[in-house]
């Protein structure tokens, strides 16, 4: 007597978030990250990584936000088209988002690491790092030996401290200490786009470049041999020539725009030490005295950065 085959019932994998039909096919509505459940399938667009960025994971880029449970291990990328939320300390080597960078512990660069965030930044500490924000940048303790670019503000918590190198901050500065007794030089610039800022600088390096090249070629001109070789090397001269006459031009119109922010503050709620030096628009202050409880504002009237006292916070 035979017996009768059982029928072994198929489990359908159903398309599910992100995910489109279209002729038969299954498709992807967004970028991001592909993940099959035995209830089916879609696109994240998160990436979560459960552990540390390390060379278990290697290099992060992702198209979506970023979230990670652990650390971001020195000598390791993280790239993110939204934004990068890490729960613990980030070593800085390479962090690009195009959104918000929020960081539960701290950011440290070792001299070497680059942050560059289109938002704003939300970090415990920020150290021997460079970082740009497109947004505001909020730090609760430090900022120590970094150079930190903010197209908003920079706000430091109740204690924060900034010691040594550079800020750049086109909506000013709240903090409560700037600079120590002994500490290095500690930097405050307010008011400026520093984006614009940077491309002036590639100006007038590549000004530079140019114009050596230019008394190189003069040179040569004027040690020819033939009319031919002077015609050819003149030829060479003028597009230098030209090439510096854009520069220049480009370097005229970009100014007008460098500054955005005149009513721009630095607030320190505590104590600012000698030698700091603060820049408002330009317009420069460098403290001779400890100071305490006090705010720096340029005086447009008079054309100088002065101080006013605060109440303690």
């Amino acid at each position: 007597m035979n017996k009768k085959k059982k029928k072994k019932k198929i489990k359908i994998v159903k398309p599910g978030r992100n995910v489109i039909l279209d002729k038969g096919y299954a498709r992807a509505s967004c970028n991001g990250r592909f993940i099959v459940t035995e209830e089916g399938f879609f696109v994240s667009e998160v990436l979560e990584i459960q552990g540390d960025v390390d060379y278990h994971t290697g290099n992060i880029d992702f198209p979506g936000d970023v979230i990670i449970y652990g650390m971001v291990k020195d000598g390791f990328k993280v790239k993110s088209g939204g934004s990068v939320y890490c729960q613990k300390t980030l070593d800085a080597s390479e962090i690009i988002c195009r959104g918000d960078l929020i960081v539960n512990h701290g950011i440290m660069g070792k001299k070497k690491g680059v942050v560059k965030v289109n938002g704003k930044i939300n970090a415990k500490f920020i150290e021997n790092c460079y970082v740009e924000a497109g947004g505001s940048i909020t730090v609760s303790t430090s900022i120590l030996n970094s150079i930190v670019h903010s197209l908003g503000e920079i706000t430091m918590g109740e204690k924060g401290i900034i010691v040594g190198g550079k800020l750049f901050a086109q909506n000013g500065v709240k903090t409560a200490q700037i600079g120590t007794r002994v500490g290095p030089k500690t930097e405050i610039h307010c008011g400026i786009d520093f984006s614009i800022q940077q491309k002036l600088e590639w100006i007038r390096d590549k000004n530079i470049e140019l114009a050596i090249k230019l008394q190189q070629m003069n040179a040569k001109i004027k040690a020819s041999a033939t009319e031919e070789l002077k015609i050819k090397l003149g030829a060479v001269r003028d597009r230098l020539m030209k090439g510096i006459h854009k520069l220049n031009l480009a370097s005229s119109s970009l100014v007008n725009h460098l500054d955005k922010d005149e009513d721009a503050k630095v607030v320190v709620r505590k104590s600012a030490y000698p030698g700091v030096y603060i820049e408002i628009c330009h317009i420069s202050y460098i403290l001779a005295r400890e100071m305490h409880a006090c705010s720096f504002r340029l005086d447009k009237t008079i054309g100088r950065v002065v101080v006013e006292s605060i109440k303690s916070q």
